[in-house]
């Protein structure tokens, strides 16, 4: 902590890679916050175009902004740098293509007392439809139960990014909390998996002041590692155990499939076999009737392959 400078309520780190192209349209909307005391970490991860050039403008011109500088290590990396680095009680994420409403962090500091992580809705963009969907539960409730939250979150599409809630510094110390640096994919999952098994109440809130653009080609460009999203699965096991069919989470088993399906693609069978046992226990334990998830429940396990294979049971 730097001498005289006050102790901010919140810490917003933001991984900056290549951004140049969208990062001023991303650091202006989190200037333009109507909520004023938080600190702007960015954190440049080996940028080879203007990004790093952009963040010490701001810096320069704004006493909340800290810019920090690390090798090409990847987005998680550069989280884990921001925190090491942030001093608020809260801990906001944004990533530097997206944009935040003016009330993103008021919205949401406004209840982060009356529960150990607060979530919130989000606007996204897609490039196919050209149009902004707003997802949001609707209303504000309050979650005890892990039951609960994890089908409501799961199902509302709420749960699996670390952008749309505000976190508590001293929760993530206290246990360690770190993003997975071997993720190509579900690194946030995995970090917010992990930050709900160490709190006992969840707030969501109703308002959708995140604005997250979707990659063009998303399901072409990612990789979905099959490893890393198993052991997101394992984790929500472990949160809300494996009793069959008890909650309706059918969202987990397709984006397993869509794993699946695109290792099946390059393995053999015998390399593949596990994870496919793997997807049939999923299908026994989050489906949401006695007809979900059919073929991967009961055919067998050699024929699935290579419909796997074959982009006959690709999702």
């Amino acid at each position: 902590m730097e001498a005289n400078r006050p102790t901010p309520a919140i810490s917003v780190i933001v991984p900056v890679y290549n951004s140049a192209p969208t990062l001023r349209r991303c650091l202006e909307s989190l200037l333009s916050q109507s909520f004023r005391d938080f600190e702007l970490i960015l954190v440049d991860d080996g940028s080879t175009d203007a990004s790093l050039e952009i963040c010490r403008e701001y810096e320069a011109a704004d006493s909340r902004i800290k810019v920090l500088q690390q090798p090409n290590r990847g987005v998680s990396a550069a989280r884990n740098h921001g925190l090491d680095n942030a001093s608020g009680s809260h801990v906001a994420f944004c990533d530097s293509d997206d944009m935040v409403r003016a009330s993103w962090l008021s919205s949401m500091a406004a209840v982060a007392g009356k529960a150990g992580l607060v979530v919130s809705g989000y606007d996204i963009y897609s490039p196919d439809s050209e149009e902004w969907e707003p997802r949001t539960l609707g209303h504000t409730e309050i979650f005890t139960d892990d039951d609960e939250l994890m089908e409501t979150l799961l199902r509302e599409r709420l749960l699996q990014f670390v952008w749309n809630k505000l976190f508590s510094l001293k929760v993530i110390r206290d246990n360690g909390i770190r993003f997975d640096e071997t993720f190509p994919i579900f690194e946030d999952e995995y970090f917010v998996l992990n930050y709900i098994r160490c709190i006992r109440t969840v707030i969501c809130i109703p308002e959708h002041c995140y604005r997250y653009w979707l990659p063009a080609d998303f399901m072409k460009k990612y990789d979905f590692g099959i490893d890393a999203f198993r052991k997101v699965v394992e984790l929500i096991y472990r949160i809300v155990g494996d009793t069959p069919g008890k909650l309706h989470l059918p969202s987990v088993v397709y984006w397993y499939k869509v794993a699946l399906a695109r290792y099946a693609a390059r393995h053999t069978f015998r390399q593949t076999e596990e994870y496919i046992a793997f997807a049939r226990k999923l299908a026994k334990t989050f489906h949401d009737g006695p007809m979900n998830h059919l073929a991967l429940r009961y055919l067998p396990m050699r024929l699935l392959y290579m419909m796997f294979r074959m982009g006959i049971y690709n999702p």
